[in-house]
């Protein structure tokens, strides 16, 4: 028998994760904008450590998210495509069925 309290610990794991979700993305829109008024005031080759010491510049961050947004319509153009080829097969065939 499960304890009361199961539910619980999982409500406040998937509020968690919730909150953390929101935190990074509220972080990352605010380097893609200091990244954005850098470029703009003509600032955009300066460079900066990353919490990791590497040196990077506001031109190179624009790049890598514009690379990582033209990655993701690529990966989801072609799940919709392979998703477009299993409707039409089972159109064809006849669904789901297992006749073995």
């Amino acid at each position: 028998m499960a304890k009361p309290s199961e539910p619980q610990k999982q409500c406040w794991v998937c509020a968690g994760i919730f909150f953390t979700g929101v935190v990074s993305v509220v972080a990352l829109s605010h380097l893609i904008s200091d990244a954005i008024d850098k470029v703009v005031s003509g600032r955009g080759l300066e460079t900066y450590r990353t919490l990791w010491l590497v040196e990077f510049n506001y031109v190179g961050v624009l790049v890598l998210f514009a690379c990582v947004l033209v990655a993701l319509l690529v990966a989801g153009g072609m799940w919709a495509y392979e998703r477009w080829q299993w409707r039409d097969l089972e159109r064809k065939y006849g669904g789901t069925r297992r006749n073995t």
